[in-house]
């Protein structure tokens, strides 16, 4: 219980702080001194803030935990996230696996899978979105080159209520899933 007194701490030490430090006269009544002013707010809010965090989390330790572990398992997932040298990678690696099996023994669920992704490649219409903490996959209507009307008008790109339609794979923790679950079975075991 000797942390809980973190807060007059920081509040002594807060006004220690202040009282050594002097406007000089040259800028009282400028932005200067409201720029400072606001400053001095912010910091006491915030230290304010976290003198709160810490005597609640003292007395709802579970709660502490919980909020602690889910903040975490954010910030790593944010750091996992997988961009587009990821999906080209694994891509790559399907792809090669594929090839090792002779067509006739390939999971016909598979090779679609990946002749899809392949002609979106080469189509240009494969897009990324990136989320902070995973990644949508999606297939647009037109070329990210396209200079025609229908690929510049606004109302024949894809929209917010069918984008759902267009997600071909989500990308998550170092991963893109449904790749994974389309190459679980590729070979000639995948009845």
């Amino acid at each position: 219980m000797q942390f809980l007194r973190v807060g007059g701490r920081i509040t002594a030490l807060r006004q220690r702080f202040a009282d050594k430090i002097q406007m000089p006269e040259r800028f009282k009544g400028t932005f200067v001194e409201k720029w400072v002013q606001y400053w001095n707010g912010l910091v006491r809010d915030y230290s304010e803030v976290a003198v709160g965090v810490v005597r609640e989390s003292y007395t709802k330790p579970k709660k502490a935990l919980l909020y602690g572990t889910g903040m975490l398992f954010v910030y790593q997932a944010g750091l996992k996230n997988p961009g587009e040298e990821a999906f080209m990678t694994l891509l790559r690696g399907a792809t090669n696996r594929m090839i090792t099996v002779p067509a006739e023994l390939q999971n016909p669920v598979s090779a679609d899978y990946l002749l899809t992704l392949e002609r979106a490649i080469n189509q240009k219409k494969l897009r990324l979105l990136s989320l902070g903490i995973c990644t949508i996959l999606w297939v647009d209507l037109y070329d990210e080159d396209d200079c025609t009307y229908p690929a510049i008008c606004e109302y024949t790109n894809v929209g917010v209520f069918n984008f759902h339609e267009r997600i071909i794979d989500v990308g998550f923790w170092n991963q893109y899933w449904r790749l994974k679950w389309k190459m679980h079975n590729y070979d000639v075991n995948y009845l």
